[in-house]
């Protein structure tokens, strides 16, 4: 598939989606939530290649969401033809009054040395201003661009050329954060995107593996997250030496000085004892008490993956508790994306499966629930289990005040180029 070709290997984790051989595993049932599932757009392609207006969503891409419930993603195809075909596009999901939503082309891009090629998530900012990055420019690196919304339709500008790939966050007041940069020691670098009258200053914040070993983390991947209180979160794929010998990634947090400089603080080394989550591929969650969620694709008592929490003691130490280890007879495995909460606490997600699909083969993927309990782990339940025909290979989830959860799949679908789906709990 042409929309995939782009993503290097070495950032997908091996064991998301990935059943080996060597494991047997006995499915068993899993509890249902009670929940409705729909697929609102069946993107259209053809022989594997999506259309016009777009097809095969960007991998691990959560939808924007504005304050009018409008979804906006990234994806392939388009009507470009300068990219040695289509380039990509930004669509743009509406909700109409009679229930059903209508998907446009709110962007085509069409000129890969001044456009290039969709490759992230959009950050949306107060006004309505979508922020992303794309693959392009005369030397294929990457580029960061704004879009926005006028009479005539959405403007694209290309505000920042920071040579890697980026995950972006915006602030209250319209700045721009994530890993920006490769960093001091090209492991990686968290930067901060300012705007002015002479255009947007790119500052690089913090730059990773500052020893040989990396304690502090290497290859940061996912979108960063805030707190009330203004401090940024999030997690390395590599690096953090643990026990034993396990360079399994680490979470980090990083605190705005009186001055403007910033401070790290390694909160977690994934892999530090028998069991322990390893290589985490999501954002971090942060809830109203300050406690910290996330998932992992390796480890836990099963090597499944993991649902953890942080949390900060009174004499300001972190703690990490498993909330959830896939066991080895669940048919959810490697949770690879980001985590959501509703109103009442319960988690969301996506993750990797053990179904069979309707179209042959293995690992569709499913949408997961975790209750928490008043004692002992949390309760899982299947919230979906996507067979192919709606939606193969989930992405990451949205959800919009009324506690509706949305998101996409890479492929599958009346088309094979993927959906756009609605879940409502």
């Amino acid at each position: 598939m042409k929309s995939l070709s782009w993503i290097p290997k070495s950032l997908i984790p091996k064991p998301v989606w990935v059943l080996t051989l060597a494991v047997a595993l006995v499915l068993t049932p899993a509890a249902l939530a009670d929940s409705q599932y729909r697929v609102l757009h069946n993107f259209y392609g053809h022989n594997g290649f999506p259309g016009p207006k777009g097809g095969n969503p960007v991998l691990f891409a959560v939808l924007a969401i504005d304050g009018s419930g409008r979804l906006y993603g990234p994806a392939a195809g388009g009507s470009g033809n300068k990219c040695f075909g289509p380039c990509g596009v930004i669509f743009e999901m509406s909700p109409e009054a009679n229930g059903k939503w209508n998907e446009s082309v709110a962007f085509n891009f069409d000129d890969p040395y001044t456009e290039g090629e969709p490759i992230t998530a959009l950050a949306i900012d107060g006004q309505g201003n979508l922020y992303g990055a794309a693959k392009g420019g005369p030397l294929g690196t990457t580029l960061i661009y704004e879009l926005t919304s006028g009479s005539g339709g959405w403007m694209f500008k290309m505000i920042e050329d920071p040579g890697t790939d980026v995950a972006l966050i915006p602030d209250a007041s319209g700045n721009l954060y994530g890993f920006l940069g490769v960093g001091q020691y090209s492991n990686g670098g968290v930067g901060e995107l300012l705007p002015g009258s002479n255009g947007w200053t790119l500052t690089e914040i913090y730059s990773f593996c500052l020893k040989p070993t990396c304690p502090d983390g290497s290859r940061p991947l996912v979108p960063l997250s805030w707190d009330t209180n203004g401090n940024l979160y999030g997690t390395t794929y590599e690096g953090g030496y643990s026990y034993p010998q396990c360079f399994c990634g680490v979470a980090f947090q990083l605190t705005l000085n009186s001055d403007g400089t910033w401070t790290y603080h390694r909160l977690h080394v994934f892999g530090s004892f028998p069991h322990d989550g390893r290589y985490p591929y999501g954002g971090l969650m942060v809830d109203a008490s300050g406690d910290i969620y996330g998932t992992t694709t390796q480890g836990g008592p099963h090597e499944n993956g993991t649902v953890f929490r942080l949390s900060q003691t009174q004499e300001g130490h972190w703690e990490e508790t498993l909330v959830y280890g896939f066991p080895a007879g669940n048919k959810a495995l490697a949770p690879g994306n980001n985590l959501v909460f509703d109103d009442v606490g319960n988690l969301y997600g996506t993750a990797g499966s053990l179904e069979r699909c309707t179209s042959g083969g293995f690992g569709c993927g499913l949408v997961f629930k975790l209750t928490p309990r008043k004692i002992g782990m949390w309760k899982y339940s299947l919230v979906h289990q996507f067979k192919g025909p709606d939606g193969d290979f989930p992405n990451g989830l949205t959800m919009d005040s009324k506690g509706r959860l949305y998101g996409t799949t890479t492929t599958g679908g009346s088309y094979g180029v993927g959906v756009v789906f609605e879940i409502t709990p």
